[in-house]
């Protein structure tokens, strides 16, 4: 992913990482969970863990989602993986083959962009708007593709860029379409426990029959990413294609036994803690963009959840010339075509609230708006 890096020595705004606040961060409880575990089951680290996943592990996911969405999934359904991204490189290796295609929204996570291209996907994007997918979009796309995809990616709530969730009305439509043109959805939910208010929409894997979809969660943005912990949900029909590719060694038994140690304990607190962390930051965001570019006529999302929001630049903006610019004053994001499926240069920024600290939003915006009005073609060309 193409993000602007500060200059040496100059104070940094860091709006391009798109990690949780860090003083969330549990380390002390987790050093002490992680000397708890070593005295009761150091032993079992001197062998290779289930490929399966811990079990106490998979049960926190379990209960994470029956919380979230209503339904307990089985415990054999859930997998735990190195990282969400284990998820969806399992995802690109089990359920297509190098020069299948597969459907996903215009806008998308470089990451996932380039594991699907890097298993040789071909892309077929499909366009959003404020409410994430267009289903008429999707179905345009269905109908014209021959071959036709192998599977379809969404990233149906707190989308990456956009910050967009899809309403319950379009996530019966997706699986609709799926289901008519017989292939499977693979729901990437990442970000779904970063939600800001009461969590309206259930997960398409519960709206779909089983088989019909995967869901794939992660550990990193409620802990870190540095603990590299994910898992994907999934029945027998697709959890088989999957798991023959999964021939990592297992993930880390250690980080597992300290993960479900301290979560087991703590999961709910933990995640208040950090959601109240960010939506707090979010907040002051939204209010310095409206301050500094409300009267621009300028357009960003409001995003009921995650890290992210995406903002839409001025068609006048030398884009080029906008990044050097906020180089020399510290600012750092990441730009449009880092996440356009196509890789096209397009007008739109996408801010990270997660990382940066809640003190420097407003001055980071206002300095940012200092680089565009500076990259505008009647400035510049003084």
């Amino acid at each position: 992913m193409t993000v602007t890096v500060a200059a040496a020595g100059v104070r940094e705004f860091n709006f391009g990482s798109g990690n949780p606040d860090p003083g969330t961060f549990p380390a002390q409880a987790l050093a002490d969970a992680a000397q708890r575990v070593l005295a009761r089951s150091g032993t079992d680290l001197a062998r290779y863990p289930d490929h399966r996943g811990l079990p106490e592990l998979r049960a926190v996911a379990q209960e994470r989602f029956e919380h979230a969405h209503g339904v307990r999934p089985p415990l054999d359904h859930v997998v735990i993986t190195n990282g969400a991204m284990q998820g969806l490189q399992l995802s690109a290796q089990g359920l297509a083959q190098p020069g299948d295609s597969v459907v996903l929204e215009e806008f998308e996570y470089g990451g996932t962009i380039r594991v699907f291209k890097q298993h040789g996907l071909r892309l077929v994007p499909a366009a959003l708007d404020d409410q994430g997918m267009r289903m008429d979009a999707l179905e345009a796309v269905l109908e014209r593709s021959d071959p036709k995809p192998s599977f379809i990616y969404t990233t149906a709530s707190y989308q990456n860029p956009t910050g967009t969730t899809q309403p319950r009305d379009r996530r019966l439509r997706l699986v609709e379409l799926a289901r008519k043109h017989g292939m499977p959805i693979v729901e990437d939910d990442t970000y779904g426990d970063i939600s800001f208010e009461p969590l309206a929409e259930r997960a398409i894997y519960t709206l779909a029959k089983p088989g019909e979809a995967m869901y794939i969660g992660s550990f990193s943005k409620i802990l870190g990413p540095g603990l590299r912990l994910g898992f994907f949900i999934a029945p027998e029909p697709i959890r088989e294609r999957l798991m023959p590719w999964k021939t990592d060694g297992g993930t880390s038994a250690l980080a597992q036994y300290i993960a479900a140690e301290y979560l087991s304990a703590n999961l709910w607190q933990h995640v208040e803690e950090g959601r109240d962390a960010v939506k707090a930051k979010r907040n002051a965001l939204l209010d310095a963009l409206e301050q500094e570019f409300g009267r621009m006529g300028m357009r960003w999302t409001h995003p009921d959840g995650g890290l992210f929001l995406w903002v839409k630049l001025p068609e006048s903006v030398d884009r080029q010339r906008l990044q050097k610019l906020a180089v020399s004053r510290g600012i750092t994001y990441a730009n449009g075509q880092a996440f356009h499926t196509l890789g096209q240069d397009v007008p739109y920024l996408r801010l990270a609230f997660g990382w940066i600290a809640i003190e420097d939003i407003p001055e980071g915006v206002r300095l940012l708006g200092e680089c565009v009005r500076e990259a505008m073609p009647a400035v510049a060309a003084t």
